[in-house]
């Protein structure tokens, strides 16, 4: 699905509405002003946030009729919720009512639903069931069976090294480092990653991520991850909004969902100045 721009004379129902999910919680924090603005410069518009008046679910229906453009205003509603590293349950209860004028039910709404009461568990497996690996391990599991599994969750859980998948990235050593495979092996060592195969390696497949970082020039900073993340939605035509929702998840509402390589917080620079956006309620683990 391609990013589709809206009408000039649209836009400005659109930041009304996340302006009023932004408002349930009773203010609008700097990282959501921030959050407008960025919409803005997207869609070529500099309308006064200030000035911008709330709106009610059946206006806003009235105004965007499109199918697409009503998915892609929901998933920046959701965005807008997650931004401010609370995802309160007024903002969710504001963002179902956009959505019901609408006349639809994204599943990352109900995903945000459960986050808001409390049950960051279900989450993760609703995240789980629509990773992007899921693809991968069903070819992987479909080659190897019931031994690759046993090999990667042996290597991932260092208890046994799986040599011979190991021992083919190692041998990328060998290149230099203007090359693909030298880029990747600096990029690994940089980092203190371990290769596929390694006690504590991620399974094959998670080249494909890797090699996102060596290719844009990404580092693992919670901010580059989230390039990285935007990058994968941008070049994705099914269900691109997972990795947006996925790294808001990890670096904003701090829940762990990439265990071993990650931080679940990010430093969250503002006008105000810094401040950590926490895990809540221990819900990292």
């Amino acid at each position: 699905m391609e990013l589709r721009i809206p009408p000039k004379e649209m836009v400005p129902f659109g930041l009304r509405a996340m302006k009023t999910v932004a408002l349930a919680n009773g203010r609008i924090d700097q990282l959501e002003r921030d959050l407008l603005s960025a919409a803005q410069a997207v869609l070529g518009t500099t309308h006064d946030v200030d000035a911008l008046l709330p709106i009610e679910p059946e206006e806003l229906a009235t105004a965007v009729v499109d199918p697409q453009l009503r998915e892609q205003l929901v998933s920046g509603m959701i965005v807008m919720t997650m931004v401010d590293g609370e995802a309160s349950p007024a903002e969710v209860q504001a963002v179902e009512g956009f959505a019901a004028a609408f006349g639809i039910e994204p599943a990352y709404v109900k995903t945000l639903r459960k986050f808001a009461e409390g049950h960051t568990l279900t989450v993760r497996f609703d995240l789980a069931r629509r990773l992007w690996a899921r693809e991968k391990l069903a070819e992987a599991w479909s080659e190897g069976g019931v031994r690759w599994l046993a090999r990667t969750v042996a290597a991932m859980a260092r208890l046994k090294e799986d040599s011979a998948l190991a021992d083919r990235h190692r041998a990328l050593r060998r290149l230099p480092e203007s090359t693909l495979g030298g880029a990747y092996v600096a990029f690994m060592q940089r980092n203190g990653f371990q290769f596929p195969g390694e006690k504590g390696g991620g399974p094959a497949f998670v080249l494909f991520h890797d090699l996102t970082h060596v290719l844009s020039g990404y580092g693992t900073t919670p901010a580059e991850e989230t390039q990285v993340a935007a990058f994968h939605a941008g070049a994705r035509r099914k269900d691109p909004f997972f990795f947006i929702f996925f790294v808001m998840l990890q670096f904003h509402l701090g829940v762990r969902m990439a265990p071993n390589r990650c931080k679940p917080t990010w430093d969250v620079r503002s006008a105000e100045g810094s401040r950590r956006i926490a895990p809540r309620r221990g819900v990292q683990n």
